[in-house]
């Protein structure tokens, strides 16, 4: 019997063409020591790639592959580009990406400039802002109140009996709402009247004296929630445009929407998220001024016609 030996591990053989072996994009290809006869000792040994990560056991490094290196790029310029991306000089963009996205640039040196020139296209509207401000409260209500949403329902559902569940207790606001009915105050609905988060639904939602006590403390945590939300979008992005370098499918990125937000735009939408407040709630007080007047008036007339007769 033939004794067994192992072979030592190489990063490459010059005598293989690995971009045959396997389609582009070219991982790290990690050699491992393989059990051989000794008589196979001098052939090339299995290849095995690595596609997470290894662990070295002297060290404890890990090592990442090709995709991983990629990926970390990607989140890198999408950082980068929301905080600058407002001043940013040609030059500037030019020696960051040179000194930082490497193995961005070795996939495809148009990239970079390809998601900056597209990320200057893509801004917020005061709509979108609006509705971002709006959906993002309700999420803090939900923490605040402990409200678990039920996974076996659907969305409009979901959303119907959280609107229920949230706004049942406040009567005088149910009061001012169309046959009592909560279900008019739930956007986006076929059956709703308020189809979208405008200037009528905002006059409406922010009557509810108990959403106007938790839309102040949401204020006060607005800062913390919008850079978690712009974190998550930028790992999301980074994903995906991941899989679109991948499959080379450039021509997504060119009408790909879901940036995350620019630096600029997140002090816009913070002054948005107060201006909100102060409109709508003041309108309350207003209305509720107009009303006692109207009362005061009512009143007085019919001291008078009383005292006339």
């Amino acid at each position: 019997m033939l004794p067994i030996v192992y072979a030592t591990s190489y990063l490459n053989y010059p005598q293989l063409n690995l971009q045959q072996l396997y389609p582009i994009p070219t991982q790290y290809y990690n050699m491992i020591p393989t059990k051989v006869m000794c008589d196979q000792a001098c052939q090339f040994p299995e290849i095995a790639l690595n596609e997470e990560v290894s662990e070295n056991t002297d060290s404890n490094r890990l090592i990442y592959s090709k995709e991983n290196l990629v990926l970390q790029e990607l989140n890198l310029l999408l950082r980068y580009l929301s905080k600058n991306i407002s001043l940013l000089k040609e030059k500037t963009f030019e020696n960051f990406a040179n000194e930082n996205l490497k193995n961005l640039i070795s996939l495809n040196c148009d990239i970079p400039n390809i998601l900056k020139k597209r990320y200057i296209q893509v801004n917020k509207t005061k709509e979108e802002m609006t509705k971002f401000i709006i959906r993002k409260c309700f999420q803090f209500i939900k923490t605040e109140i402990n409200y678990q949403d039920k996974d076996n329902l659907g969305a409009e559902e979901r959303d119907r009996l959280f609107y229920h569940t949230f706004f049942s207790s406040d009567q005088e606001f149910i009061k001012t709402l169309e046959n009592n009915s909560i279900d008019d105050l739930i956007p986006f609905r076929k059956e709703s009247k308020l189809k979208t988060i405008n200037d009528t639904y905002l006059k409406q939602l922010f009557r509810s004296q108990k959403f106007c006590c938790y839309y102040q403390k949401f204020l006060n945590e607005f800062s913390n929630i919008f850079q978690l939300e712009n974190e998550e979008k930028i790992q999301k992005m980074a994903k995906q445009i991941l899989k679109i370098i991948f499959t080379r499918d450039y021509d997504k990125i060119k009408i790909y929407r879901r940036f995350p937000w620019k630096d600029h735009e997140f002090r816009k939408c913070e002054n948005r998220a107060q201006e909100i407040y102060w409109k709508y709630h003041s309108q309350k007080f207003k209305n509720e001024k107009k009303l006692l007047k109207k009362e005061s008036i009512k009143l007085e007339h019919n001291e008078l016609s009383e005292s006339i007769s």
